[in-house]
C-alpha cells in the first residue's frame, strides 16, 4: 500500500486500455495508487479493473433502459465511485479503531493532515494530558452501534 502525500495534487493524466481501446483517464494521484492496491489485492491489471467498472455502467444503462453511450455517468466519475464503495465495503469498527479514527482528527494518515509546527509541541502535549482529549470527549461515538453524542451541526 502506498503512504499518502502531504496535500492534494493535481489530476494525473494516464493512459488505460478499454477492452482494447486507449483511452486517458484524469485522476488525482492518490486516486490512481487506490485502483492499483485494489487491483493487486483482487488480481486485476489497472487496465481490466476499469474495463470490468466500465462494463458494469454499460449493463446499468442497460437495464434501466437506456443506450450505455447515453449515460451521463462516466467512467472517470464510476472509478471513484467504486474505490469509495470498495474502501467503505472493508471498513470494520476494529480496522477503523486500528487506522485511530474516532479519536477527533479524521485527517491522521490522510493527505489532509498537517504536520506539527514546532511553535505546536508544547500546546499539542498539554492538549493530550487534559482529560477528555484525544477522543475519550466521545468514547463510544460510533461504536457498537452507540449513537454518536455528539451535536448535529
Amino acid at each position: 500500500m502506498n503512504t499518502p502525500q502531504a496535500g492534494v495534487e493535481p489530476l494525473k493524466s494516464q493512459n488505460i486500455m478499454i477492452g482494447g481501446h486507449r483511452t486517458s483517464m484524469r485522476l488525482e494521484p492518490s486516486m490512481w495508487d487506490a485502483l492499483e492496491d485494489i487491483g493487486r489485492r483482487e488480481c486485476l491489471t489497472v487496465n481490466r479493473l476499469c474495463t470490468q467498472i466500465k462494463e458494469r455502467i454499460e449493463e446499468q444503462a442497460r437495464r434501466r433502459g437506456i443506450m450505455p453511450e447515453e449515460t451521463d455517468v462516466t467512467l472517470t466519475s464510476a472509478v471513484r465511485v467504486f474505490i469509495a464503495a470498495y474502501y467503505r465495503r472493508a471498513c470494520t469498527e476494529d480496522g477503523h479503531m486500528r487506522a485511530g479514527h474516532g479519536g477527533s482528527d479524521p485527517f491522521v494518515g490522510t493527505p489532509f493532515e498537517l504536520p506539527a509546527r514546532s511553535d505546536d509541541a508544547d500546546t499539542v502535549q498539554s492538549t493530550l494530558q487534559s482529560p477528555g482529549v484525544a477522543g475519550s470527549a466521545f468514547p463510544s461515538a460510533g461504536l457498537s452501534g452507540s449513537p454518536d453524542p455528539r451535536p448535529e451541526v
